[in-house]
């Protein structure tokens, strides 16, 4: 069983179509190369609604109401032949307006699809070569409702649902979004802003550990792509080596394709916990297969029969227990955009990040979840062809509080972070902030401040769970520390020496030592070392009496990314050299004296026991 390596890639394409010498279409996600971006062509049809029919054979017209007057949009037209294969299918617009195209002189029908409403076909009619003709469509009313449905009333899981019982209104109904969704993708239209996320979780907590967010805007023929179907059913959905992990994820079209179909079976399920108000149409990899697949589920609304979101875990996956255990899966979410189109708005995928244990019993080297991986995107916005804005996205929860001051008063200008992330707010004239766009997870919250800055102090991180499905903020509020309390507290986390940092002749009585590094534009200098070293005095036995040996012991540390020090349990009323340095090329990191000066060396003296000295430092110029 191979253990995976560190190298995880998720292989998902966040509408990007990359090249690959065995597909010229699209290069399978987790290989990189060269690719190329093209702006779709939006052909816009006028003259009494539609143009002159294309070369060939068309069908225009209306779908309407049944009051046979008011047109109705949204609805996916498709032209199907009397075998009832498909063979041309488009949105109709607002007014009810469509046109599609026949590759041939035949027989041909309409089939008008509207979710939450039944099926609409129209007679068969005759379509000549080279012609275009004017068929209308009176949609039907009868609404499909998925209220009442029994999850449990069909036990057996069944292939191909269109087969199935009840089963089969759930499946229509989520077959109708997700092939608008792969229409929408087809012929993209649109231009989407995305964000992309990767974030890490300590695996017990799901704490997170750190974050990454970037932000791409561009003429993406859809926000989210996956690998042709064939490739996933037959080549599986993960691929597990020692040297990397490579995860894929369905879309649209993988969902609607036949090779999907015919292995995976479906059935019906609910969760009044997770997912009060769906219905879910349940789907596992049919007996016998062996290959990485993906089960998961369908939630449908159940007074809609929209399509909300799609929840999926790997199966046959070959890796330890203690990594199956980390819940290896993902969650795409669906939106209607206001005509008809539909996207995937949002997806997620957990990956486990693999280390090197012992066995406790053996002794042997064994696989342990070191962390969770968490890679995703979500549309920020969405930009048809004329540059008008038809979606902006609520990018998830957040969280709010406040901060006070000592005197009980709001803390202004205080930066609020999670730690190991970007995401941060500063606190208004009342002390308050609100941190937002963020996925249901536990955050580590703490903040800064001017006055705390220079002691390079942090206040302990408060961890705040943000909810999923809910529009209030998670609350957190926080109270500055006195002064006294900084000082008692600076070294809190360092561990005291045995005898003082540095000896000395104060070296039964310690202090701290605080300060800050800039270069020669005034501009902090982050992570640099600073050396601080004190004289220590010994006697030592000699033929000739006592002699006095002198030697030097000190310190290092390094600035935060504020260009702030601060060094514990230094000795107390004898001269420090304190210096910033930098360790030579090959020689040994632990021997201070043979660190390079990148400054003047300079004296300070931190008096009486527990005191504070203060130094700060220029770097030279280069």
């Amino acid at each position: 069983m191979p253990i995976p390596g560190r190298s995880i890639t998720l292989s998902l394409l966040s509408g990007i179509s990359y090249c690959h010498e065995e597909d010229p279409v699209r290069r399978p996600p987790g290989h990189t190369t060269r690719y190329s971006l093209f702006p779709p062509l939006l052909l816009l049809l006028l003259a009494a609604g539609l143009p002159d029919g294309a070369e060939g054979q068309s069908v225009r017209g209306r779908l309407l109401d049944p009051d046979g007057q008011t047109g109705l949009g949204s609805a996916m037209m498709i032209l199907e032949d009397r075998n009832g294969n498909e063979v041309d299918r488009a949105l109709s617009r607002n007014n009810g307006l469509f046109q599609l195209q026949a590759p041939a002189p035949g027989s041909y029908r309409l089939r008008a699809e509207r979710i939450g409403y039944a099926t609409t076909h129209s007679d068969f009619f005759t379509l000549a070569a080279g012609a275009t003709i004017t068929q209308n469509l009176i949609a039907a009313v009868q609404a499909i409702t998925l209220e009442g449905l029994e999850a449990g009333g069909e036990r057996k899981c069944t292939v191909r649902p269109e087969e199935g019982l009840a089963v089969t209104r759930v499946w229509d109904e989520a077959r109708k979004a997700l092939s608008a969704a792969a229409w929408t993708q087809d012929r993209g239209y649109y231009r989407y802003e995305m964000r992309n996320i990767e974030r890490r979780l300590e695996p017990e907590t799901r704490r997170i550990l750190g974050e990454e967010r970037s932000y791409n805007r561009g003429y993406l023929k859809a926000p989210y792509i996956s690998r042709p179907a064939d490739s996933l059913v037959y080549g599986g959905f993960a691929r597990i080596t020692a040297r990397e992990s490579l995860y894929w994820a369905p879309d649209a079209e993988v969902l609607l394709s036949d090779p999907f179909l015919d292995t995976h079976c479906f059935n019906l399920k609910t969760d009044a916990d997770n997912a009060p108000g769906l219905i879910g149409l349940a789907f596992e990899p049919v007996s016998g297969r062996r290959l990485p697949d993906i089960g998961g589920t369908l939630w449908l609304d159940l007074a809609t029969s929209r399509l909300e979101r799609l929840d999926y875990t790997y199966r046959n996956l070959n890796l330890p227990r203690t990594l199956l255990t980390s819940g290896i899966g993902g969650t795409l979410e669906f939106e209607e955009l206001p005509n008809g189109t539909w996207i995937v708005k949002t997806w997620r995928i957990s990956m486990p990040k693999a280390g090197m244990g012992t066995s406790l019993i053996s002794g042997a080297g064994r696989a342990i979840l070191e962390e969770i991986i968490v890679q995703g995107g979500d549309v920020v916005r969405v930009h048809d062809n004329e540059e008008r804005t038809v979606l902006e996205s609520d990018l998830g929860g957040g969280i709010a509080g406040q901060i006070r001051d000592t005197l009980g008063a709001g803390l202004a200008n205080a930066r609020v972070y999670v730690e190991g992330t970007a995401i941060e707010s500063f606190t208004d004239q009342e002390g308050k902030f609100a941190l937002e766009g963020l996925d249901a997870g536990v955050y580590a919250v703490t903040y800064n401040h001017p006055y705390l800055e220079p002691f390079a102090y942090t206040p302990e991180p408060f961890e705040v769970e943000v909810l999923a499905d809910t529009d209030t903020p998670a609350q957190v509020s926080f109270t500055a520390p006195r002064m006294a309390g900084i000082r008692r507290d600076l070294c809190s986390d360092v561990e005291r020496p045995e005898t003082p940092a540095s000896g000395g002749v104060g070296g039964s009585r310690i202090g701290i030592l605080i300060g800050r590094i800039t270069d020669p534009g005034g501009y902090p200098v982050a992570d640099a070392m600073v050396r601080i070293l004190s004289n220590d005095f010994g006697l030592m036995g000699a033929a000739t009496g006592l002699e006095v040996r002198q030697s030097r012991g000190g310190v290092v540390v390094t600035t935060n990314d504020s260009g702030y020090y601060r060094a514990c349990w230094v000795p107390v009323d004898t001269s420090l050299d304190v210096a910033v340095v930098e360790v030579p090329e090959g020689a040994d990191p632990t021997n201070l004296s043979e660190m390079e000066l990148l400054t003047r060396e300079q004296s300070v003296m931190v008096g009486g026991d527990g005191g504070l000295g203060i130094l700060d430092l220029q770097t030279r110029s280069n």
